[in-house]
């Protein structure tokens, strides 16, 4: 059956493959200043300070046709601005991070939190797309891009294990399918435990 967690928060590091996810970011500003640079003529800026604010989760759960990604995002995005004891109108920016969704479920969470004309950006980048989409507000706040960033992960999962719904094209994977081919060998069983299994044995052989 699919699995699904709501989580939401003020800038933590979530794998968001098999939860729902939401962090809050912020800095504090600090005097515009350079670094000198024997290196380069243009001396890089210094990067502001980031903090987390708050954080939030939902229960660990089966859907079964009663939950949806869009009920647990926005319970963990409410938890988490609770913590951080600020209300969606203080946020610039939403992230949202998912793998099995249309292309802008990011904004279908975050409306529900209101329609302040922010920009929300939808990140796809699998295992490590709750990460992605915390470095990116990281990067963010940092330069001075933004003040306050909200970064959703959600998931809503098939049933089994992990399968490709775009079968009609070339699998971003296929180069790495080629390789462990060549080098490991595939068998039947679900293609991603083999990849992260090959990985690891490679890494032990090293």
């Amino acid at each position: 059956m699919p699995a699904s967690l709501g989580i939401f928060g003020v800038f933590g590091a979530l794998d968001t493959r098999l939860t729902e996810s939401a962090v809050f970011i912020a800095d504090v500003p600090t005097p515009t200043s350079f670094i000198p640079s024997k290196k380069s003529k243009m001396a890089p800026k210094q990067r502001q300070p980031c903090y987390v604010l708050g954080v939030g989760m939902t229960k660990f759960i089966k859907p079964r046709g009663k939950v949806d990604y869009t009920e647990l995002g926005f319970e963990a995005g409410v938890k988490a601005m609770l913590d951080a004891q600020i209300s969606y109108d203080d946020v610039d920016q939403g992230i949202a991070c998912y793998c099995y969704g249309d292309s802008t479920c990011g904004q279908r969470v975050f409306y529900q939190f209101g329609m302040t004309k922010i920009p929300i950006y939808n990140v796809n980048n699998n295992c490590s797309t709750g990460s992605t989409g915390l470095a990116m507000a990281r990067n963010l706040i940092s330069a001075g891009g933004a003040d306050c960033i909200l970064v959703v992960g959600f998931e809503k999962m098939m049933p089994g294990s992990l399968q490709s719904h775009f079968n009609d094209r070339e699998s971003p994977l296929g180069t790495t399918y080629k390789m462990m081919a060549e080098t490991r060998g595939v068998t039947n069983s679900p293609g991603a435990a083999q990849m992260f299994g090959n990985a690891g044995r490679e890494y032990i052989e090293k």
